[in-house]
């Protein structure tokens, strides 16, 4: 069984003869690195400086509330101006927001307050960056490459995450700066990268001067909501959101379950960091094999195929207490689901109007992630009242229930269509 026909790869030339998608996943590839680097070092640097563990947390949920917040914004300014403006915008500011704690670093202990404010506006700038980039590889890379583009870029998130950690401890040990300085520095390759490989896209309003009546611009509050109302029109895009929400909250509580049930156990640490490089190391690999799942696989059985068998695991970490089959259960997961995510996005590419790309894939996502914080939540409540066993029985239900649903899900919308017409207002 075969997926869908606008997936199929077999005649797709290498990506690597594309010089703007290479400039642009290369660079890429850097600020990951540097970005994964600061999200582990500066909580630590804060508890250096003498803050306390809870002041130090406060960094991740800062960046949460301000990913949550910006979403929908960043999608309206990526479909309203040109995105390589945008994203070099949000390079340089990322790397004089970075640079600043790195000059502070180098010279005293670096304050909460700098701290916070640095995560708020890189992280608000990363939000913006994504979808104009998104836009920009759509752009860039033919219908038929996208769904290896895609994977690649996850592939790229995967490696820097598997690689930073060594790299920001290393790093730390020099000095508190460093880490800083050299995240600072991929910003500016990163930005380096996007002037060379992303051309200006204008308006395609008529320019002044031109004869003819200038095209009247819809209200703001129309364009800003036609995310939301092309979700809530296409069935298979409305489908999806619930279905990504419920598999974003399975996996949040599944990987918390895993930290905190796990990480209680004599040498639960060790196990705990053992299964976390697993875990993203089968990210990687499964980002690298989306392409030969779109290409043999159907969509149905692709989006059923992490929560079935995280599931089966799952229920065997119960019915036999092994330890073993609970982390096995949360790495099939995070080898499966970069499948489904890329798969998802590459039919997102494909079906949704170039002029509403931006919103609808930051409404999307936003719907997606909109319930993950709540996993951890059920994760402790879970864990305050069974056993580990137990809660991995909970689990596999709940992802059990997760793989019925693609199996009911309505067709996606077809590029071209009515649907996207009523839609792209």
């Amino acid at each position: 069984m075969t997926a869908t026909a606008p997936l199929d790869t077999v005649n797709t030339p290498r990506l690597s003869r594309n010089r703007e998608f290479r400039l642009l996943w290369i660079g890429q590839a850097l600020s990951d690195f540097g970005s994964s680097m600061t999200f582990i070092v500066l909580p630590l640097v804060l508890l250096a400086a003498g803050h306390s563990a809870t002041v130090a947390a406060t960094i991740g949920t800062a960046s949460l509330v301000v990913a949550l917040v910006t979403r929908l914004p960043a999608g309206y300014l990526s479909d309203r101006y040109d995105q390589r403006t945008l994203m070099l915008l949000c390079d340089l500011i990322r790397m004089v927001a970075v640079g600043a704690v790195a000059l502070y670093a180098l010279l005293r202990p670096v304050p909460i307050a700098l701290a916070l404010a640095t995560v708020i506006v890189s992280d608000a700038a990363l939000e913006v960056f994504r979808p104009s980039q998104n836009k920009v590889i759509r752009r860039i890379v033919p219908t038929e490459q996208l769904s290896a583009a895609l994977s690649l870029n996850q592939a790229r998130a995967y490696g820097a995450d598997i690689a930073a950690p060594a790299a920001a401890g290393l790093l730390l040990s020099l000095s508190p700066s460093v880490p800083f300085t050299v995240d600072a520095l991929t910003f500016g390759a990163s930005a380096l990268c996007v002037a060379a490989a992303v051309r200006s896209r204008r308006s395609t309003a008529t320019p002044a001067g031109t004869p003819g009546p200038r095209p009247e611009r819809a209200r703001f509050r129309t364009e800003f909501t036609a995310g939301w109302r092309y979700l809530i029109r296409d069935p298979f895009m409305r489908c999806s959101a619930a279905y990504f929400a419920g598999l974003n909250v399975a996996f949040s509580a599944l990987a918390f379950a895993l930290i905190l049930g796990v990480g209680r156990l004599p040498d639960g640490a060790v196990m705990v960091g053992t299964a976390m490089s697993a875990a993203a190391i089968v990210g990687l690999a499964g980002s690298l094999l989306t392409p030969l799942f779109q290409r043999y696989v159907s969509l149905k059985v692709t989006l059923a195929a992490a929560p079935a068998l995280g599931a089966v695991l799952l229920a065997l970490a119960w019915t036999s207490g092994s330890t073993v089959a609970f982390v096995a259960g949360f790495c099939a997961l995070c080898l499966l689901t970069p499948v489904t995510a890329a798969t998802f996005a590459t039919i997102m590419a494909v079906a949704v109007p170039e002029e509403i790309y931006g919103r609808v894939g930051t409404t999307s996502s936003l719907l997606a992630q909109l319930l993950q914080p709540f996993g951890p939540l059920a994760a402790g409540l879970l864990l305050a009242r069974l056993s580990l066993p137990s809660t991995a029985a909970v689990l596999a239900v709940a992802l059990a229930l997760l793989a019925g649903v693609p199996l009911v899900l309505p067709a996606p919308t077809q590029p071209n269509t009515p649907a996207q017409d009523r839609s792209s207002s």
